[in-house]
Protein backbone atom coordinates (compact mmCIF):
# COMPACT_ATOMS: atom_id res chain seq x y z
CA UNK A 1 0.00 0.00 0.00
CA UNK A 2 2.80 2.56 0.69
CA UNK A 3 3.76 1.75 -2.96
CA UNK A 4 0.01 2.86 -4.00
CA UNK A 5 0.10 5.92 -2.38
CA UNK A 6 0.27 9.18 -4.74
CA UNK A 7 0.02 7.03 -7.81
CA UNK A 8 -2.40 7.36 -10.73
CA UNK A 9 -5.05 4.61 -11.34
CA UNK A 10 -3.21 3.41 -14.35
CA UNK A 11 0.33 2.76 -12.15
CA UNK A 12 -2.08 1.38 -9.36
CA UNK A 13 -3.50 -1.09 -11.45
CA UNK A 14 -0.21 -2.56 -12.83
CA UNK A 15 1.54 -2.84 -9.64
CA UNK A 16 -1.66 -4.55 -8.30
CA UNK A 17 -1.52 -7.05 -11.78
CA UNK A 18 2.17 -7.93 -11.16
CA UNK A 19 1.55 -8.48 -7.23
CA UNK A 20 -1.06 -10.51 -7.40
CA UNK A 21 -0.32 -12.87 -10.17
CA UNK A 22 3.05 -13.27 -8.74
CA UNK A 23 0.98 -13.66 -4.95
CA UNK A 24 -1.58 -15.96 -6.63
CA UNK A 25 1.22 -18.09 -8.31
CA UNK A 26 3.58 -18.54 -5.40
CA UNK A 27 0.53 -19.64 -3.41
CA UNK A 28 -0.59 -22.36 -5.89
CA UNK A 29 1.64 -22.85 -9.03
CA UNK A 30 3.85 -24.96 -7.55
CA UNK A 31 1.33 -27.77 -6.85
CA UNK A 32 -1.34 -26.43 -9.36
CA UNK A 33 0.66 -26.87 -12.57
CA UNK A 34 1.38 -30.73 -12.02
CA UNK A 35 -2.11 -31.36 -11.27
CA UNK A 36 -3.59 -29.45 -14.31
CA UNK A 37 -0.71 -31.40 -16.55
CA UNK A 38 -1.96 -35.01 -15.17
CA UNK A 39 -5.62 -34.02 -14.71
CA UNK A 40 -6.14 -32.65 -18.16
CA UNK A 41 -3.79 -34.37 -20.35
CA UNK A 42 -1.69 -31.35 -21.78
CA UNK A 43 1.58 -30.41 -22.76
CA UNK A 44 3.95 -28.33 -20.58
CA UNK A 45 2.84 -24.58 -22.23
CA UNK A 46 -0.82 -25.43 -21.89
CA UNK A 47 -0.77 -26.44 -18.64
CA UNK A 48 1.12 -23.31 -17.83
CA UNK A 49 -1.40 -21.68 -19.65
CA UNK A 50 -4.19 -22.67 -17.72
CA UNK A 51 -2.34 -23.06 -14.50
CA UNK A 52 -1.65 -18.65 -15.10
CA UNK A 53 -5.02 -18.28 -15.81
CA UNK A 54 -6.60 -20.11 -12.81
CA UNK A 55 -4.20 -18.38 -10.90
CA UNK A 56 -5.18 -15.15 -11.97
CA UNK A 57 -8.94 -15.70 -12.49
CA UNK A 58 -9.32 -16.77 -8.64
CA UNK A 59 -6.69 -14.87 -6.96
CA UNK A 60 -4.91 -11.99 -8.73
CA UNK A 61 -7.72 -10.34 -10.78
CA UNK A 62 -8.82 -9.34 -6.51
CA UNK A 63 -5.20 -7.61 -6.21
CA UNK A 64 -5.03 -5.77 -9.07
CA UNK A 65 -8.79 -4.36 -8.27
CA UNK A 66 -7.55 -3.62 -4.77
CA UNK A 67 -4.68 -1.66 -5.98
CA UNK A 68 -7.19 0.26 -7.99
CA UNK A 69 -9.60 1.62 -6.13
CA UNK A 70 -6.93 2.01 -3.08
CA UNK A 71 -6.25 5.26 -4.39
CA UNK A 72 -9.89 6.55 -4.66
CA UNK A 73 -10.96 5.02 -0.58
CA UNK A 74 -11.87 7.97 2.02
CA UNK A 75 -9.93 8.86 5.12
CA UNK A 76 -9.06 7.04 6.84
CA UNK A 77 -7.80 4.10 4.61
CA UNK A 78 -6.48 2.36 8.03
CA UNK A 79 -10.01 1.33 7.65
CA UNK A 80 -11.37 1.63 4.44
CA UNK A 81 -8.57 -0.11 2.80
CA UNK A 82 -10.01 -3.65 5.45
CA UNK A 83 -13.18 -2.71 4.42
CA UNK A 84 -12.54 -3.11 0.75
CA UNK A 85 -10.29 -6.19 1.32
CA UNK A 86 -13.31 -7.82 3.17
CA UNK A 87 -15.73 -7.62 0.18
CA UNK A 88 -13.72 -8.56 -2.31
CA UNK A 89 -12.80 -11.34 -0.85
CA UNK A 90 -16.72 -11.89 -0.50
CA UNK A 91 -16.76 -11.83 -4.20
CA UNK A 92 -13.86 -14.07 -4.81
CA UNK A 93 -15.95 -16.79 -2.33
CA UNK A 94 -18.71 -16.41 -5.09
CA UNK A 95 -17.74 -15.24 -8.34
CA UNK A 96 -17.55 -17.63 -11.09
CA UNK A 97 -18.44 -20.53 -8.61
CA UNK A 98 -15.91 -19.07 -6.11
CA UNK A 99 -12.58 -19.84 -4.92
CA UNK A 100 -11.68 -18.62 -1.73
CA UNK A 101 -8.53 -19.91 -1.45
CA UNK A 102 -5.54 -18.41 0.42
CA UNK A 103 -8.11 -15.49 2.13
CA UNK A 104 -6.30 -13.23 4.20
CA UNK A 105 -7.80 -14.28 7.56
CA UNK A 106 -6.36 -17.80 6.98
CA UNK A 107 -3.18 -17.30 7.64
CA UNK A 108 -3.69 -17.05 11.36
CA UNK A 109 -4.60 -20.90 11.67
CA UNK A 110 -1.81 -21.83 13.17
CA UNK A 111 -2.13 -18.33 15.94
CA UNK A 112 -5.10 -20.28 17.78
CA UNK A 113 -6.41 -18.13 19.79
CA UNK A 114 -6.88 -15.30 17.30
CA UNK A 115 -8.37 -17.49 14.86
CA UNK A 116 -11.45 -17.95 17.68
CA UNK A 117 -12.78 -14.89 16.11
CA UNK A 118 -14.16 -16.53 13.68
CA UNK A 119 -16.94 -18.23 15.78
CA UNK A 120 -18.06 -14.71 15.85
CA UNK A 121 -17.53 -13.05 11.92
CA UNK A 122 -15.79 -15.98 9.81
CA UNK A 123 -12.70 -15.67 8.15
CA UNK A 124 -13.92 -12.20 6.73
CA UNK A 125 -13.19 -10.66 10.47
CA UNK A 126 -9.75 -11.97 10.82
CA UNK A 127 -8.86 -10.96 7.22
CA UNK A 128 -10.13 -7.23 8.26
CA UNK A 129 -7.95 -7.38 11.69
CA UNK A 130 -4.71 -8.37 9.69
CA UNK A 131 -4.57 -6.13 6.82
CA UNK A 132 -5.76 -3.06 9.20
CA UNK A 133 -2.11 -2.59 11.07
CA UNK A 134 -0.84 -2.97 6.97
CA UNK A 135 -3.23 0.03 6.26
CA UNK A 136 -1.95 1.87 8.88
CA UNK A 137 1.71 1.64 7.95
CA UNK A 138 0.72 3.49 4.74
CA UNK A 139 -0.78 6.51 6.36
CA UNK A 140 1.21 9.28 8.18
CA UNK A 141 1.75 11.27 10.91
CA UNK A 142 -0.99 11.14 13.25
CA UNK A 143 -3.25 8.91 11.19
CA UNK A 144 -0.27 6.08 11.16
CA UNK A 145 -0.34 6.42 15.15
CA UNK A 146 -4.18 6.46 15.75
CA UNK A 147 -4.46 3.33 12.82
CA UNK A 148 -1.66 1.48 14.59
CA UNK A 149 -3.10 1.77 17.93
CA UNK A 150 -6.37 1.01 17.10
CA UNK A 151 -5.32 -2.53 15.18
CA UNK A 152 -3.16 -3.05 18.54
CA UNK A 153 -6.15 -2.61 21.10
CA UNK A 154 -8.30 -5.07 18.42
CA UNK A 155 -5.63 -7.88 18.01
CA UNK A 156 -5.33 -8.32 22.00
CA UNK A 157 -8.70 -8.36 22.84
CA UNK A 158 -9.62 -10.58 19.73
CA UNK A 159 -6.65 -13.00 21.20
CA UNK A 160 -7.78 -12.33 25.01
CA UNK A 161 -11.51 -13.59 24.05
CA UNK A 162 -10.00 -16.46 22.00
CA UNK A 163 -7.31 -17.62 24.80
CA UNK A 164 -10.88 -17.83 27.13
CA UNK A 165 -12.72 -19.70 24.22
CA UNK A 166 -9.93 -22.48 23.84
CA UNK A 167 -10.22 -23.55 27.62
CA UNK A 168 -13.90 -24.61 26.72
CA UNK A 169 -13.05 -26.88 24.27
CA UNK A 170 -10.36 -28.93 26.26
CA UNK A 171 -6.96 -30.82 23.62
CA UNK A 172 -8.20 -34.51 23.11
CA UNK A 173 -10.85 -36.43 22.68
CA UNK A 174 -13.62 -36.70 25.53
CA UNK A 175 -12.73 -39.47 28.33
CA UNK A 176 -14.65 -42.45 28.40
CA UNK A 177 -16.83 -41.67 25.01
CA UNK A 178 -18.08 -43.81 22.40
CA UNK A 179 -16.55 -44.53 19.17
CA UNK A 180 -18.90 -42.71 16.86
CA UNK A 181 -16.38 -42.62 13.49
CA UNK A 182 -13.87 -45.06 12.23
CA UNK A 183 -12.32 -43.54 9.38
CA UNK A 184 -10.22 -46.01 6.75
CA UNK A 185 -7.48 -43.40 4.69
CA UNK A 186 -4.96 -43.56 2.43
CA UNK A 187 -5.85 -46.71 -0.23
CA UNK A 188 -6.86 -45.22 -3.46
CA UNK A 189 -3.70 -45.26 -5.33
CA UNK A 190 -3.85 -49.49 -4.56
CA UNK A 191 -3.98 -51.60 -7.40
CA UNK A 192 -7.71 -52.50 -6.33
CA UNK A 193 -8.65 -49.65 -4.48
CA UNK A 194 -11.69 -51.53 -3.33
CA UNK A 195 -10.30 -54.35 -2.36
CA UNK A 196 -7.47 -52.37 -0.31
CA UNK A 197 -10.60 -50.63 1.36
CA UNK A 198 -12.64 -53.39 2.06
CA UNK A 199 -9.33 -55.10 3.78
CA UNK A 200 -8.59 -52.08 5.93
CA UNK A 201 -12.22 -52.12 6.76
CA UNK A 202 -12.40 -55.85 8.02
CA UNK A 203 -10.37 -54.86 10.56
CA UNK A 204 -10.79 -51.51 12.14
CA UNK A 205 -12.65 -51.17 15.40
CA UNK A 206 -16.13 -50.90 15.89
CA UNK A 207 -18.20 -47.72 15.75
CA UNK A 208 -21.51 -46.66 14.73
CA UNK A 209 -20.11 -45.20 11.67
CA UNK A 210 -17.48 -46.14 8.68
CA UNK A 211 -16.22 -43.69 6.27
CA UNK A 212 -14.13 -43.92 2.82
CA UNK A 213 -12.93 -41.02 1.44
CA UNK A 214 -13.15 -39.46 -1.94
CA UNK A 215 -13.28 -41.59 -5.29
CA UNK A 216 -12.91 -44.58 -2.67
CA UNK A 217 -15.01 -46.70 -5.07
CA UNK A 218 -13.55 -45.74 -8.82
CA UNK A 219 -16.72 -47.14 -10.56
CA UNK A 220 -19.57 -45.99 -10.79
CA UNK A 221 -21.82 -48.93 -8.69
CA UNK A 222 -24.93 -48.70 -10.55
CA UNK A 223 -22.76 -50.47 -13.36
CA UNK A 224 -20.81 -52.93 -11.28
CA UNK A 225 -23.27 -55.26 -9.69
CA UNK A 226 -20.12 -57.40 -8.15
CA UNK A 227 -18.33 -53.84 -6.74
CA UNK A 228 -22.00 -52.90 -5.21
CA UNK A 229 -22.66 -56.19 -3.60
CA UNK A 230 -19.14 -56.02 -2.23
CA UNK A 231 -19.86 -52.73 -0.80
CA UNK A 232 -22.96 -53.93 0.60
CA UNK A 233 -21.35 -56.94 1.81
CA UNK A 234 -19.02 -54.61 4.11
CA UNK A 235 -21.61 -52.75 5.35
CA UNK A 236 -24.01 -55.80 6.56
CA UNK A 237 -21.07 -57.15 8.49
CA UNK A 238 -20.07 -53.30 9.87
CA UNK A 239 -22.82 -51.16 10.26
CA UNK A 240 -23.43 -47.48 8.60
CA UNK A 241 -20.72 -46.90 5.88
CA UNK A 242 -20.11 -43.90 3.87
CA UNK A 243 -18.35 -44.28 0.87
CA UNK A 244 -16.92 -41.57 -1.68
CA UNK A 245 -17.58 -42.44 -5.04
CA UNK A 246 -19.14 -41.71 -8.50
CA UNK A 247 -22.62 -41.77 -9.76
CA UNK A 248 -25.05 -40.88 -12.41
CA UNK A 249 -28.65 -40.17 -13.21
CA UNK A 250 -30.95 -40.27 -16.31
CA UNK A 251 -30.70 -41.61 -19.42
CA UNK A 252 -29.33 -40.71 -22.87
CA UNK A 253 -28.43 -36.46 -23.10
CA UNK A 254 -30.34 -36.03 -19.56
CA UNK A 255 -27.75 -38.28 -18.16
CA UNK A 256 -25.98 -36.20 -15.48
CA UNK A 257 -22.59 -37.01 -13.37
CA UNK A 258 -22.34 -36.50 -9.78
CA UNK A 259 -19.18 -36.60 -7.35
CA UNK A 260 -20.77 -38.19 -4.84
CA UNK A 261 -20.82 -39.33 -0.89
CA UNK A 262 -22.97 -42.77 -0.58
CA UNK A 263 -24.30 -43.89 2.72
CA UNK A 264 -25.50 -47.52 2.92
CA UNK A 265 -27.35 -48.91 6.01
CA UNK A 266 -26.52 -51.98 8.08
CA UNK A 267 -28.62 -54.05 5.84
CA UNK A 268 -25.93 -52.99 2.70
CA UNK A 269 -28.75 -50.81 0.76
CA UNK A 270 -27.80 -47.90 -0.53
CA UNK A 271 -30.37 -45.59 1.24
CA UNK A 272 -29.00 -41.50 0.91
CA UNK A 273 -26.54 -39.55 -1.23
CA UNK A 274 -24.87 -36.28 -0.80
CA UNK A 275 -23.79 -35.07 -4.58
CA UNK A 276 -21.01 -32.37 -4.47
CA UNK A 277 -22.15 -28.78 -5.00
CA UNK A 278 -19.09 -26.90 -5.17
CA UNK A 279 -16.88 -28.24 -7.92
CA UNK A 280 -13.32 -27.93 -8.97
CA UNK A 281 -13.11 -25.47 -11.58
CA UNK A 282 -10.73 -26.75 -14.78
CA UNK A 283 -10.94 -30.39 -13.02
CA UNK A 284 -14.80 -30.70 -12.52
CA UNK A 285 -16.13 -28.39 -14.35
CA UNK A 286 -15.03 -25.58 -17.14
CA UNK A 287 -15.46 -22.05 -15.10
CA UNK A 288 -17.11 -20.76 -18.40
CA UNK A 289 -19.56 -23.48 -19.94
CA UNK A 290 -18.54 -21.97 -23.39
CA UNK A 291 -15.08 -23.06 -22.77
CA UNK A 292 -15.82 -26.66 -22.79
CA UNK A 293 -12.28 -27.45 -21.06
CA UNK A 294 -13.63 -30.69 -19.04
CA UNK A 295 -14.83 -33.45 -21.44
CA UNK A 296 -17.15 -34.75 -19.31
CA UNK A 297 -17.80 -32.35 -16.34
CA UNK A 298 -19.54 -33.18 -13.40
CA UNK A 299 -22.97 -31.50 -12.17
CA UNK A 300 -23.32 -29.77 -8.77
CA UNK A 301 -25.82 -31.22 -6.39
CA UNK A 302 -28.75 -29.34 -5.19
CA UNK A 303 -29.61 -30.24 -1.86
CA UNK A 304 -27.00 -29.66 1.70
CA UNK A 305 -29.49 -31.83 3.68
CA UNK A 306 -27.19 -34.08 6.31
CA UNK A 307 -26.53 -37.85 5.96
CA UNK A 308 -28.25 -39.84 9.09
CA UNK A 309 -27.77 -43.00 10.67
CA UNK A 310 -29.55 -44.09 13.58
CA UNK A 311 -27.11 -42.29 16.06
CA UNK A 312 -25.65 -39.60 14.27
CA UNK A 313 -26.06 -36.70 11.89
CA UNK A 314 -23.20 -35.99 9.50
CA UNK A 315 -22.79 -33.13 7.48
CA UNK A 316 -20.75 -34.25 4.48
CA UNK A 317 -18.18 -32.29 2.91
CA UNK A 318 -16.50 -33.17 -0.79
CA UNK A 319 -12.73 -32.34 -1.17
CA UNK A 320 -12.58 -28.63 -1.50
CA UNK A 321 -15.89 -28.16 -0.43
CA UNK A 322 -14.67 -27.84 3.29
CA UNK A 323 -12.63 -24.77 2.19
CA UNK A 324 -16.00 -23.18 1.93
CA UNK A 325 -17.85 -21.62 4.73
CA UNK A 326 -21.70 -21.65 3.76
CA UNK A 327 -21.95 -25.57 3.26
CA UNK A 328 -20.57 -26.27 6.97
CA UNK A 329 -22.51 -23.28 8.37
CA UNK A 330 -25.85 -24.58 6.93
CA UNK A 331 -24.97 -27.89 8.03
CA UNK A 332 -24.88 -26.55 11.75
CA UNK A 333 -28.09 -25.07 11.56
CA UNK A 334 -29.48 -28.29 10.89
CA UNK A 335 -27.86 -29.71 14.02
CA UNK A 336 -25.42 -32.20 12.42
CA UNK A 337 -23.19 -33.94 15.28
CA UNK A 338 -19.79 -33.98 13.42
CA UNK A 339 -18.82 -32.49 9.87
CA UNK A 340 -16.96 -35.16 7.24
CA UNK A 341 -14.77 -34.17 4.50
CA UNK A 342 -14.23 -36.95 2.19
CA UNK A 343 -11.25 -35.72 0.16
CA UNK A 344 -9.08 -37.66 -2.42
CA UNK A 345 -6.17 -35.36 -2.22
CA UNK A 346 -4.51 -36.90 -5.14
CA UNK A 347 -3.98 -34.05 -7.66
CA UNK A 348 -3.59 -31.32 -4.69
CA UNK A 349 -0.40 -32.88 -3.82
CA UNK A 350 1.32 -30.01 -1.56
CA UNK A 351 -2.04 -28.12 -1.93
CA UNK A 352 -3.45 -30.73 0.34
CA UNK A 353 -1.86 -29.11 3.59
CA UNK A 354 -2.87 -25.69 2.34
CA UNK A 355 -6.69 -27.04 2.51
CA UNK A 356 -6.65 -28.88 5.70
CA UNK A 357 -5.18 -25.30 7.23
CA UNK A 358 -7.88 -23.75 5.40
CA UNK A 359 -10.88 -26.17 6.83
CA UNK A 360 -9.88 -25.56 10.15
CA UNK A 361 -11.60 -22.47 10.39
CA UNK A 362 -14.98 -24.20 9.55
CA UNK A 363 -14.54 -26.30 13.04
CA UNK A 364 -13.95 -22.89 14.47
CA UNK A 365 -17.16 -21.44 12.86
CA UNK A 366 -19.56 -24.30 14.01
CA UNK A 367 -17.54 -26.10 16.96
CA UNK A 368 -18.27 -29.36 15.47
CA UNK A 369 -15.40 -32.16 14.83
CA UNK A 370 -14.10 -32.32 11.41
CA UNK A 371 -13.12 -35.84 10.36
CA UNK A 372 -11.13 -35.70 7.35
CA UNK A 373 -10.95 -38.94 5.16
CA UNK A 374 -7.79 -38.60 2.58
CA UNK A 375 -7.65 -41.28 -0.13
CA UNK A 376 -3.82 -40.51 -0.58
CA UNK A 377 -2.99 -39.47 3.24
CA UNK A 378 -3.81 -40.45 6.88
CA UNK A 379 -6.66 -39.48 8.60
CA UNK A 380 -6.81 -36.49 10.34
CA UNK A 381 -9.37 -35.07 12.93
CA UNK A 382 -10.03 -31.41 13.89
CA UNK A 383 -11.66 -30.56 17.10
CA UNK A 384 -13.71 -27.70 18.13
CA UNK A 385 -11.23 -25.26 18.33
CA UNK A 386 -9.42 -25.43 15.38
CA UNK A 387 -6.32 -28.24 16.82
CA UNK A 388 -5.80 -30.86 14.42
CA UNK A 389 -4.62 -35.01 15.47
CA UNK A 390 -3.94 -38.14 13.71
CA UNK A 391 -6.25 -40.54 14.55
CA UNK A 392 -8.67 -42.87 12.74
CA UNK A 393 -11.44 -42.87 14.96
CA UNK A 394 -13.36 -40.46 16.74
CA UNK A 395 -15.08 -40.49 19.49
CA UNK A 396 -17.86 -38.78 20.40
CA UNK A 397 -20.29 -38.45 24.21
CA UNK A 398 -23.51 -39.66 23.51
CA UNK A 399 -26.67 -37.11 24.17
CA UNK A 400 -24.55 -33.73 23.67
CA UNK A 401 -25.52 -31.28 21.84
CA UNK A 402 -22.71 -28.31 19.78
CA UNK A 403 -25.51 -25.97 19.41
CA UNK A 404 -25.11 -22.94 17.38
CA UNK A 405 -22.46 -20.22 17.56
CA UNK A 406 -23.31 -16.49 16.63
CA UNK A 407 -21.29 -16.63 12.93
CA UNK A 408 -23.66 -20.27 12.11
CA UNK A 409 -26.83 -18.03 13.39
CA UNK A 410 -25.98 -14.60 11.48
CA UNK A 411 -23.26 -15.30 8.71
CA UNK A 412 -21.51 -12.78 7.09
CA UNK A 413 -22.16 -9.99 9.14
CA UNK A 414 -19.08 -8.93 9.01
CA UNK A 415 -19.46 -8.34 5.15
CA UNK A 416 -22.44 -5.94 5.98
CA UNK A 417 -20.40 -4.36 8.64
CA UNK A 418 -17.58 -3.57 5.81
CA UNK A 419 -20.10 -2.24 3.50
CA UNK A 420 -21.71 -0.35 6.06
CA UNK A 421 -18.30 1.02 7.54
CA UNK A 422 -17.33 2.13 3.56
CA UNK A 423 -20.53 3.19 2.95
CA UNK A 424 -20.11 6.00 5.68
CA UNK A 425 -16.75 6.77 5.38
CA UNK A 426 -17.84 7.65 1.70
CA UNK A 427 -20.42 9.82 2.67
CA UNK A 428 -18.52 11.69 5.59
CA UNK A 429 -15.99 12.85 2.89
CA UNK A 430 -18.67 13.96 0.39
CA UNK A 431 -20.48 15.78 3.34
CA UNK A 432 -16.96 17.15 4.45
CA UNK A 433 -16.37 18.23 0.49
CA UNK A 434 -19.42 19.76 0.33
CA UNK A 435 -19.94 21.85 3.05
CA UNK A 436 -16.39 24.38 2.01
CA UNK A 437 -18.29 25.00 -1.44
CA UNK A 438 -21.43 26.05 0.23
CA UNK A 439 -20.02 28.26 2.87
CA UNK A 440 -18.20 29.86 -0.11
CA UNK A 441 -21.00 30.21 -1.91
CA UNK A 442 -22.60 31.85 1.01
CA UNK A 443 -19.65 34.65 1.19
CA UNK A 444 -19.92 35.21 -2.38
CA UNK A 445 -23.71 35.78 -1.86
CA UNK A 446 -23.07 38.46 0.96
CA UNK A 447 -20.55 40.27 -0.70
CA UNK A 448 -22.18 41.09 -3.55
CA UNK A 449 -25.07 42.03 -1.53
CA UNK A 450 -23.10 44.61 0.23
Amino acid sequence: MLALRRRGWGMRLGLGAVTGIVWSLGLVGFWLYPAVEEHLATGPLAAAALTIAAAWTYGGAYLAAFALVYGWLPSPRWLAAPAVWVLLEQVRIRALGGAPWGLLGHTQHGFLPLAQLAELTGVEGLSFLVLMPAAALAERGTMRRTGLAVAAVLAVSASGFGALRLRAFPPGQAPGATPRVAVISGHNLAGDPLAAYLEATASAPASALTVWPEAAVPTYLAEDPVARERVARAARARGWLLVGAPRHSGRGDAQRYFNSALLFDPEGRLVAAYDKQRLVPFAERSPLLALGIVARPFSPGTTDAPLATDRLRVGPLICWEAVFPDLARRYARQGVDVLVNLTSDRDLGAGAEQQLAFSRFRTIETRRWLVRASGTGPTLLVDPAGRIRRDETLRLPSGVSAGTTFYVRYGETMTWLAATLLGVLFLRRTTNDSAPSGANAASRSNSIAS
